[in-house]
């Protein structure tokens, strides 16, 4: 089982309605979010995300839209717990670790680098300071379960997919 957590795509400054619930990406955060998809679906071997699951803002469920098809995905689950004012949702990651499929999930700052340094162990053990560099828009870290006998409900980094070193 890997889990995929991703910072939506670069947004618009400001809203038409001025409401931030309401921020589109912009034609380059589009591309960003294309060319990272993309290169997701290439590492799995064009292996299909089981599920993509989004916060309801709009520049969130934007960038999971652009991505689930590119990476085989079937629809995009909208998930409150997933929003940028929203506790971490750690019985979410639990409940998709138990159903054992693959699955993106697609949130905001500071929530995806909280998350991943929650379920990360970053006692400086396996790859946690990977994650240090920052969680810039359009990055994807990818997770596996930590599989040390005591690393129960613990993950580890895999890969990072940082779509500024995509051509």
């Amino acid at each position: 089982m890997h889990l995929y957590v991703m910072r939506h795509g670069p947004a618009e400054d400001r809203a038409a309605s001025g409401r931030d619930a309401d921020r589109r990406l912009t034609p380059e955060g589009r591309d960003r979010v294309e060319r990272v998809a993309i290169e997701l679906h290439r590492i799995r071997g064009g292996a299909p995300l089981s599920r993509v699951l989004a916060s309801p803002l709009a520049r969130a469920r934007e960038t999971a839209e652009i991505a689930a098809p590119r990476c085989g995905a079937p629809e995009v689950e909208v998930r409150d717990e997933l929003s940028v004012d929203a506790d971490l949702p750690l019985a979410l990651v639990a409940a998709l670790a138990r159903g054992g499929a693959d699955a993106l999930l697609v949130g905001h700052q500071p929530n995806v680098e909280h998350l991943v340094r929650t379920l990360v162990d970053t006692s400086g053990r396996g790859s946690p300071g990977l994650v240090l560099r920052g969680f810039t828009t359009a990055l994807i870290v990818a997770l596996e379960p930590d599989p040390a006998p005591r690393a129960q409900d613990r993950w580890r980094v895999v890969r990072i997919l940082d779509p500024r070193e995509l051509a």
